[in-house]
Formats: structure tokens, sequence, C-alpha cells
């Protein structure tokens, strides 16, 4: 009895092991020796067998199967297509060998069979996920990085092929970094199944406006027409039933065109021009906030409910031909974050949108875990995320690999299964942040303490711990430093480098060439460090670049204010130290960009950075510094401009009335049921996002423009000009400035026939407080063909505290 017990327990256990053989391997393959078969030896390999109608991804695949295998075995696999010829020790790709299995997802599934080995997957997508699985786990290739310098083989191929049958699924069904769509994103498999960017501009287009424009909305009380822009056209009116049957329309219309497509988007554009007529007030009111915003997700999501229902329930457009389920998706993006107040249709797929690198922040990340799960509990099938990993425009190394990490695992946890992000990589900037998303987007349950491991011993050698020192010193110091979380903090914010001083910066370079010096015989890791060491050079620059504009616009405050606090005869250095460093920073990026794995913090490199030589040339002037002609040819038009206005109190001639921003008589009252209530202030127009904490008045006395706790918020007034005149603008401020404000004096120039000449900004707040009312002097001359110029004074993103006084404006000629 005791021995029948025994004998049954050891079948069970074979049967277990077994079953856990053919189950969703957590990490490497497990190697299963089955006894008396015969193993099979990878150098006996000698075909590989490729389906008739192979697509590119799935050949550039086999490519690469092809050369790690003989670089891992010296065996240069024949490639043959499939056929009735059947050889032996072979590796049969999208065959299953007779074996039945259901795969969905992607999955696939590896086994073998004497002395042929089968690749089967869920459609091609299946197949060459298990052709990188093949890569990776037998023979242990990796492309940490893009390019033929991010590739590594570690450790020692198997030599003999892994018993039992491999079956897995990853965990996200969608993984897609963009703009990754070229080698790197397949060898690391990522995939793309289903759309959901702004939308709604394509649907509710310029031609239906002329037919029916009360589908549109209402906004400031008047309707515009659309110009088939999804960043600039105004939503529809969600409230409007026919807005609801256009919608479910075209998205019935794009399922019959593309039957294989599963989404339909009708995200909302980028923007926050809804509607404002009665019909939304009525939906809206009383008007709630969520992360400081107007709360407008029960008005998208109702419609999109109501579309869902006559796309499924009515148009019975449930699933494919291949049987898989369709969605209308949609983002949950700004003033539709927050979940909603009702269950959704099960096939409107929501798309979460947030920085979870702002997860530093103890406070968000909270509520953050708490937003997820309402989204899951709101009764969609699927939900997705729009995250925002961002390398560049990022101009220094944003790490967050700690967060990376933990939202994957947390949200995975909690049924979000399609993931996107925006990661334009700068590979020596970001190290390791793509591939340790990749490898954690097929299973966040992996231990990325021993994936980073991996990564640093295997990718930099002798140099490793230096380099992951300089990775994790890097986002240690931005967890601690980068404050209060708000939407991609310092996104395309120059003054972002502030993050990090000069002695941080210091540290991190001394890592680096700690790096360097230990790979003097190993050069290919050396050139991987060189990638690293180039990008940092160029953080270094913008930090020089920005530091000797920050000391420049310091000092120049001080001389253009009424109490003389500054050092006039330090800024003529200051300006030279701000033209020299800017030109390094230009000549070494523009050899930077070159290379094609820098090629990305080309983003950054291009985007408008503030120039401050007007503003220090203004000062000179008024403290009487000799402005040298042949220093500033260039600036040779403005520097006459300073001048005149400095050596002459007659030169300036006052173009514009109510210099003090006097406010009108009238009560404030507000734009739209949104608020805030707004002073009328004659000559200026007020434009803005409704923001929960907003607040606009006066300074003093009726006069004078206070904002506080402003999203967006512009003071602007167009200005005629005569082209080529010179002009000079003239304006007294206070203000408080957060890491992240930028609160800025631009200029934009128009022709005669209203098209766009120029855009400048001329002048950003610094960082900290203005200690009392600051005077900024710009000399200016209008562009050739200028008719017009519109001065602007831009307010973005003030935190709590922050404020900006605009006590006057005054803006003329400067005649000889």
């Amino acid at each position: 009895m005791r021995l029948h017990n025994l004998f049954l327990s050891l079948c069970i256990c074979a049967l277990v092991a077994t079953l856990s053989a053919q189950s969703s391997r957590p990490g490497t393959w497990r190697t299963e020796y089955l006894p008396g078969s015969s193993r099979l030896s990878l150098e006996s390999l000698r075909t590989l067998v490729v389906p008739a109608a192979s697509g590119p991804a799935l050949s550039a695949a086999v490519e690469d199967l092809c050369h790690v295998f003989e670089r891992c075995t010296g065996v240069a696999l024949e490639v043959q297509t499939a056929g009735a010829n059947r050889p032996k020790y072979a590796i049969y790709l999208g065959d299953s060998g007779g074996s039945r299995s259901q795969l969905q997802n992607d999955a696939f599934m590896i086994h073998r069979q004497g002395t042929r080995v089968f690749v089967a997957g869920d459609g091609e997508g299946g197949v060459l996920n298990g052709v990188y699985a093949l890569c990776q786990e037998l023979l242990g290739a990796r492309w940490y990085w893009a390019g033929d310098l991010g590739l590594e083989l570690i450790g020692s191929p198997r030599g003999k092929f892994p018993e039992g049958r491999w079956h897995e699924e990853p965990a996200y069904v969608m993984r897609t970094f963009y703009p990754m769509n070229g080698e790197f994103g397949r060898r690391n498999r990522l995939v793309r199944h289903f759309e959901f960017n702004h939308a709604l501009a394509q649907v509710f287009t310029p031609a239906l406006y002329e037919a029916e424009p009360e589908v549109f909305s209402e906004v400031y009380g008047r309707r515009r027409k659309p110009k088939g822009n999804g960043g600039y056209d105004p939503q529809p009116d969600f409230t409007e039933p026919r807005a609801v049957e256009i919608a479910a329309k075209a998205a019935l219309a794009a399922f019959e065109k593309n039957p294989e497509a599963r989404s339909f988007s009708l995200s909302i554009n980028d923007n926050v021009l809804f509607d404002d007529s009665e019909a939304t007030r009525r939906v809206i009111e009383p008007v709630e906030y969520f992360r400081g915003r107007p709360n407008y997700t029960d008005l998208v999501f109702g419609f999109m409910n109501q579309v869902a229902e006559q796309v499924f329930e009515q148009g019975g457009a449930w699933t494919t031909p291949a049987g898989e389920p369709r969605y209308l998706t949609a983002l949950a993006y700004y003033w539709t974050e927050q979940s909603p107040s009702f269950p959704l249709h099960p096939r409107v797929m929501p798309v979460l949108t947030s920085d979870r690198a702002q997860w530093h922040d103890p406070d968000y990340r909270a509520q953050d875990k708490a937003l997820i799960q309402r989204w899951a509990d709101s009764g969609a099938e699927r939900l997705a995320t729009w995250d925002y990993y961002f390398g560049a425009p990022y101009v220094y190394p944003r790490q967050f690999n700690q967060w990376i990490t933990e939202s994957l695992k947390y949200m995975s946890a909690n049924g979000v299964s399609v993931f996107f992000s925006q990661l334009p990589s700068s590979w020596g900037l970001d190290g390791c942040k793509a591939w340790l998303a990749a490898e954690l987007l097929w299973n966040p349950n992996r231990d990325a303490a021993a994936l980073l491991d991996e990564y640093y011993t295997h990718f930099f050698g002798a140099a490793a711990v230096p380099l992951r020192a300089f990775y994790e010193q890097a986002e240690a110091h931005r967890n601690a430093n980068e404050g209060k979380a708000e939407w991609i903090k310092f996104y395309e914010d120059e003054f972002g480098i502030e993050l990090f001083d000069a002695a941080r910066l210091r540290e991190l370079r001394e890592l680096i060439e700690s790096g360097k010096a230990l790979l003097a015989d190993d050069p290919r890791r050396l050139a991987r460090v060189e990638v690293v060491s180039e990008a940092f050079r160029l953080t270094e620059l913008f930090a020089q670049y920005h530091a000797t504009r920050a000391r420049l616009v310091a000092n120049g405050l001080d001389v253009l204010s009424e109490r003389n606090e500054g050092m006039p005869n330090a800024l003529r250095k200051q300006l030279s130290d701000f033209i020299d460093a800017r030109a390094a920073f230009d000549t070494f990026s523009q050899q930077l960009l070159e290379d094609p794995i820098h090629a990305r913090l080309g983003s950054f490199t291009r985007y408008s950075k503030l120039d401050p030589v007007a503003f220090g040339l203004a000062a000179m002037a008024q403290a009487g510094v000799e402005i040298p002609a042949d220093d500033y040819l260039e600036y040779a038009a403005v520097a006459e401009v300073a001048q005149l206005w400095g050596g002459d109190d007659g030169a300036f001639h006052s173009k514009l009335s109510n210099v003090d921003l006097q406010h009108e008589a009238a009560a404030s009252k507000p734009r739209n049921f949104l608020g805030p209530d707004l002073p009328k202030v004659s000559g200026w127009h007020l434009d803005f996002r409704p923001a929960e904490h907003l607040a606009v008045g006066t300074v003093s006395a009726d006069q004078g423009i206070r904002v506080k706790g402003a999203d967006v918020f512009s003071i602007f007034r167009d200005i005629p000009v005569i082209s080529g005149q010179r002009y000079l603008l003239d304006a007294s401020m206070a203000y408080q400035i957060s890491p992240d404000n930028r609160s800025q004096v631009r200029v934009s120039w128009t022709d005669q026939n209203g098209d766009s000449l120029t855009r400048d900004t001329l002048f950003r707040c610094p960082t900290g407080s203005s200690d009392g009312v600051r005077r900024v002097v710009l000399p200016i001359q209008a562009p050739e063909q200028a008719r017009t110029m519109r001065l602007r004074f831009f307010i973005s993103r003030q935190y709590e505290g922050d404020f900006l006084d605009l006590h006057s404006v005054d803006f003329g000629t400067i005649e000889k």
C-alpha cells in the first residue's frame, strides 16, 4: 500500500512538472529533462524554415536570428521557405508541428519533436516574439540600445535545446514607445494594436461644418470654422445628439473600410476649447476640479457611451472577422483625467494619461494609484495608458527607473493591458530606460534589480560600477529635487537645467571619466561610454549657457532698478561670456547631431531659446557702459536702439495709451461659467485656460494686472508697426517664480496679409522672487515687411505662492 502511494505521488509530481513546463515562464526558459529522450544539440541544427508569406518584420527577425545563431554556434543556418520537404535538424517558424494550442495576444509556443523545433504564434506577431525569445533565452542576445552598438551577447549559449513546451503571453498586449517603430522596437518585441491619438478633428471636419454647424462648439459665444487640425480645432458639442450619430457613423464606416481594425479613436482634440453654451453649462455645473483643472470627464465619456451604444448594440460591430474584439478609444486627458461618475460601456477603452515620472511626489503617486483603481472599476473591458517617458527634449538625464518598475507592475495588477509612451530616446542620457521598460511590459513581475544588474554588468563591463552610479545618482537627484508633481514637469523648459547645479554635474562627469579609464582594453564598451560622455557634454555646455545667461539677466535687472544695486562694469563681460557659451553649445550640438545615436537631442536644440542680449544691451545703455559695435554685429540694430535710448532722454516716443493699465469702472465679470471674474483693461486682452485657483485682479488702486494660480494665461495687444522701425518696450513688474513656471515677454510679427513672420521670447522672469518691482527694457527693431506686432505677457504653470504683477507697460519709437 505504501509503495502504491509512493508511486502515485511520483506520478503526480511528474504531471505537475510537465504542466509547469507548458505554462507561461516567469523569466528564463524552464529546462525539463525527460528521461529516455535524446537531447538536441544546438550545433546540430542546420535549417531555418520560414512561412511562404513572411512580412518585412518577420523577415528582419529571421536575419537577426541567423546572425546571432552563427555568432554563438559557428553554424550558418540555411533559410528555406516552408513546403512539402520537411528537413530534420531544423527550426520551423509559424508551424506548431501538429500540436494543438490556443494562442492569443501575440503569444508564442516553442517545443521540440525529435530533431525539429517548432515556433508557433498568434499570427506573425506571435511568431516574431518567439524568434526573439530564442535569440534572448537560447543564445543570450540583448539589444540594450538601438543600432549595432546596442547588441551584446551575454553568457554562454546552451549546448542542448531545452525540453518541454514553452508558451508565453505578454502582460501588456500593446507595448509602444513612440517613435521607436524600427529595429529597437522589433527586437524588443514592441507592438501597436490600437489607435487612440487626438482624432475628433478628423471626424468633425470643415466640410461637415458647412453642412451642420450646430454640432460644433460655441466657444466664448461663437462658433469657429474648424481647419482640420487636431491641435487647434475646438471640440464638437458633446451635448448635441447629432454629434453622437456622426461619430458613430464615422466609426462604423472605418470598421467597414478596414475590417481588421481593432479600434477607432474618438479622443478629444489636443486643447480645452470645449463648448460653453447653456446646454454644456447645465451638464458641467456645479463645476468640479481634478488636479487643479475643470472636470469634463462625465461630459466626454457620456458622449462615448452613447456612441458605443450605436456602434455595438445597434451597429453590431463587436468583432473583427478574425474574432478580435473592437473598441472605441478615448484619451482620459487633461480635463478628462478624473474617473466617471457612471459605468462605462465595456467597449469604450479609456486611455489614462499620466506622467508617472512624477511618482517621486508621494501625494501624486497615491492619488494616481487611486485613480487607476477607479478607472479599473468603471466597467471598461480593457484599460490603456499613455505615459511620458521622455528622454529628449530633456537635455539632462531624466532617470526614473524606480517609478517605471513600480507603475508598470501596479497598472498590470489593476487591469491596464495596453501601453503607449512617448520616448524619443537619447541613448546616452536615457541609458537602459527603454530596454528595462520593454522587459517589464512583457512581464512586470520580473526582478527589476536583476535586470539592472544584468544591463550594467554586460553593457559596460569593467565600467559597470561608475556608470551605474552615474545614472542612479542622476535619478536620486531628480527624485529629491524636482518637487511637487506637475504635468510632464519641465517639458520643453530650458530653465529645467537648473535642476542640476554645477557641483552635481561635476560629480556626474567624474563618474563618466572614471568609467572611461577602466575600459582602455575594451574598445566596444568604451565606445558606449563615449556616447554617454558626448550626450552629457551637451548637458554641461547648456548648463554653462544658462548660467551665463542667468548672471547677465540678474545683473541687468539690478542695474535697471531704481535701487542701483547692479554692477554696470560687469555687464560687458557677462554679455561676452553668454555669447561665447552659446556659441560653444551651438558648435558642439551641430557636431553631436551628425551621429544618429544622438539624433533625438535635436528636439532640444531646435526649440526657441531665450535670448537676453537685447535686455543686456539696454542695461548697458542705461548705465552708460560703452557698446562696441564690432563686438555685437549680429545685434547692431538693437544695439543702436539701446544707445539712442540711453544717450537721449527725449529719444523715446510712446505709442500706447493706458500705460499704467487702468481698469475700467465696469464691474469685473467672468468670460463664461468657468470663471474667474476678469477686469476690463482698455487696450488689452486676456486669454487663458480656466483653472481652479486662477485669480486676476489689480496691483493697486484699480490699476495694474495681478495673475495668480494660472495654468496658461496671456495679457496681450496688437500694435501697428512700420517695417524696419526702431522701437522700445519698457515694462515694470514684480513676480514670484517657482521652478517650471514660465512667465515671459513674447513678441510676434505679421505682414500686411496677416501672415506670420517671426516669433521671439525677449525676456523670462528668473526663478525666485523679484524682491520688489523690476524694470524690463527691451530695444526692438521691426522685421522687414512687418505691419503688426503682438505683444504678449505669457504666464504658464504658476505654483502655490507664485504671482505676476504687471505694473505698467509702455511701447514706442526711438528717434534720433
